[in-house]
């Protein structure tokens, strides 16, 4: 950047300044004793630029306006890299202020309005901001001291500013992932106690539905059980007596069948004997019998004593079929009735109630104040089971008056009276054992569905925490990256700025011995920017502190002069000014002259130097490209 002409009004000292034509090549001098307005030349410069100047921050800015006055404003005509521009702001006592750049060929067409995106569109021009132009190209008023190894301005010099930004954004981002990291394990910590609070045992829920499944086929077959003994019962007591009465019929029809075959023998010997075997003495005693017996007996009836023997012996076998018919229904009835005998065993074979009363876990839960579904439910039927389980339980029938049932049963002695008394005595039995079971049975369905939403709750918190720790596994990797890339970024910073101290040595080594006339040529500068100089008379570096005060100046313009160079090679497009306020405060009028001698062979692209000095030596053989006088007695400048 080469300034072309500043114009600026009610700035600092000046009501007017107006500085044009002002020569793109040389050192434009700048002289005038104390307080007489050199400085504000340079500071108006910086204000035109960067709203702000190097003795006053942005929130002082209402003193840069000139005592008294209300609005102040500053033109500034500059050019980059062959291509010309102007930049003007405005200030004013209530805190207005305004900027606006345009390029000299388009003035009615800004390229930025506003002071922000003017100071973003001339970083983009330029090359370097307010920080990078204090530390190199604009000396002001001030001691000159060893530029600060951290700041802005010298790690942009050297480089590192980017590796900087890189390296300062990723330790924000390791603080965010510990702070994230550390949310999340906390919120990690209180899922896992919550899901330790909820004691799960890993197969209890499969156990509990066993368990349930296996009482729900117990309390079915009891009730099977009961069901078959009732119905069996019925069937005993409707049967019994219609077994007796086919057993009474089968009976009589026997002894009839019985007299049948006798007469129906008696019968037909007779007639055989009086029809077949007539001479037989046994035949004679028989036919003398009839006679005796029978009044009017005649001979002609003895066919009629065999068809009397044939019918009773027809009716014989019809007695011998009813008795049949009878038996087998009387076995049919029986052999139905036997299912009693069955069902007696099988009611017999129930086993008595024994397990856990579940039910006072969840009373246990009520009276800690936990919310289940149904709670009032809960506890109602817990209350009636507790009550239900208090009560004396019903005798059963013993084991012998079973046995001696059982038997009888099988026998068909029993009576339906005796069979009814134990039947009920029995089922009432199984009923209270079947109202317990069921009881359990629907605690241990609550303990279930209890268990489920454990089982739920524990696999969405396992989900989460899974789901967490994975996160947190993302970001410890996350985390080991960016110490990885900031270790990289530490190394290469190193490197770089070696490079920086060994390229800032050389660019001093070629100025030094110009400004000390060749006493020393020499500096060695720490990574922290600590300058020492060798000493040819006493072969070793020394201290700035061992050196005096003149020289030291000297040694800290170079230095500075190098920084200027190392910024125009990294940043700076084209050819660059630089503004010295008194940089030969306490040189010699012999090391004034050198100094001169060595700023005009400076450097290719610093081509336009301000130098601001009381006075200048005579016999200096620089010739000036420009010089301003100033006057504390004047607040009009024109040049």
């Amino acid at each position: 950047m080469i300034i072309k002409s500043v114009k600026a009004e009610n700035v600092l000292k000046y009501a007017s300044l107006d500085l044009k034509d002002i020569p793109e090549k040389g050192i434009i001098a700048i002289s005038g004793e104390n307080e007489s307005g050199k400085s504000t030349i340079g500071e108006t410069v910086c204000f035109a630029l960067f709203g702000r100047t190097f003795s006053l921050g942005p929130d002082d800015l209402d003193k840069v306006l000139r005592w008294g006055e209300h609005h102040c404003s500053v033109v500034l005509d500059f050019a980059v890299n062959g291509v010309d521009y102007q930049l003007s702001r405005f200030l004013d006592r209530d805190g207005n202020h305004s900027a606006r750049l345009s390029r000299a060929d388009d003035i009615d067409n800004p390229v930025a309005r506003g002071v922000n995106s003017v100071a973003d569109k001339l970083f983009d021009i330029l090359g370097y901001e307010f920080d990078e132009f204090v530390e190199s190209f604009y000396l002001a008023q001030r001691e000159i001291t060893t530029p600060h190894p951290h700041s802005v301005a010298v790690k942009t010099m050297a480089g590192v500013a980017p590796l900087e930004h890189v390296n300062v954004s990723f330790q924000e981002e390791i603080a965010q992932f510990d702070e994230m990291r550390e949310e999340l394990d906390a919120e990690a910590e209180a899922l896992r106690q919550e899901l330790e609070e909820l004691e799960f045992e890993e197969g209890r829920l499969v156990q509990l539905e066993d368990d349930k499944n296996a009482l729900e086929a117990e309390v079915n077959a009891n009730k099977s059980a009961l069901e078959n003994l009732d119905q069996a019962a019925d069937i005993y007591a409707e049967n019994h007596p219609r077994i007796r009465r086919a057993r009474g019929k089968r009976g009589r029809a026997r002894f009839w069948r019985f007299l049948s075959f006798v007469l129906a023998l008696i019968g037909g010997g007779a007639w055989f004997m009086l029809a077949k075997k007539p001479n037989l003495p046994q035949s004679q005693q028989l036919l003398q019998l009839l006679q005796q017996k029978v009044p009017n007996w005649q001979d002609a009836w003895i066919p009629y004593i065999g068809i009397g023997g044939i019918v009773f012996a027809v009716l014989m076998l019809l007695f011998w079929i009813r008795a049949a018919s009878h038996g087998s229904r009387a076995q049919r009835l029986a052999e139905d009735a036997r299912v009693l005998g069955d069902s007696l065993e099988k009611a017999r074979a129930v086993s008595p109630f024994e397990g856990e009363i579940v039910e006072e876990k969840v009373q246990e839960g009520s009276a800690t104040g936990e919310e289940t579904p149904g709670e009032d439910t809960d506890v109602a039927a817990g209350e009636a089971m507790n009550l239900s389980m208090t009560t004396e339980a019903l005798e059963r029938p013993e084991e012998s008056a079973y046995a001696a049932l059982l038997s009888r049963v099988e026998d068909m002695l029993a009576g339906v009276a005796e069979v009814r008394n134990y039947i009920e005595q029995e089922a009432r039995w199984l009923r209270e054992q079947i109202t317990r079971k069921e009881e359990h049975f629907w605690a241990q369905g609550q303990e279930v569905d209890r268990e489920m939403e454990r089982v739920r709750q524990v696999a969405r918190l396992s989900e989460v925490i899974d789901g967490l720790e994975a996160r947190m596994a993302e970001l410890d990797a996350n985390r080991e990256k960016r110490l990885k890339a900031i270790e990289l970024l530490e190394g290469a910073s190193g490197y770089v700025s070696s490079n920086f101290n060994r390229d800032i040595r050389d660019l001093v080594a070629r100025t030094l011995p110009v400004f000390t006339q060749g006493r020393y040529e020499h500096l060695r500068i720490d990574p922290d920017l600590t300058v020492r100089v060798f000493s040819s008379d006493k072969r070793d570096f020394m201290d700035l502190d061992e050196v005096s005060s003149g020289t030291q100046r000297q040694i800290m313009l170079a230095l500075r002069l190098a920084l200027s160079e190392k910024l125009l090679v990294r940043r700076v497009q084209g050819d660059q000014f630089a503004f010295l306020d008194e940089p030969f405060a306490f040189f010699d009028e012999e090391r004034t002259r050198y100094a001169l001698k060595a700023l005009t062979d400076l450097s290719d692209k610093l081509t336009q130097i301000w130098i601001v000095s009381q006075v200048y030596p005579e016999g200096t053989d620089v010739e000036f490209a420009l010089s301003i006088g100033c006057s504390r007695d004047r607040d009009v400048l024109s040049a």
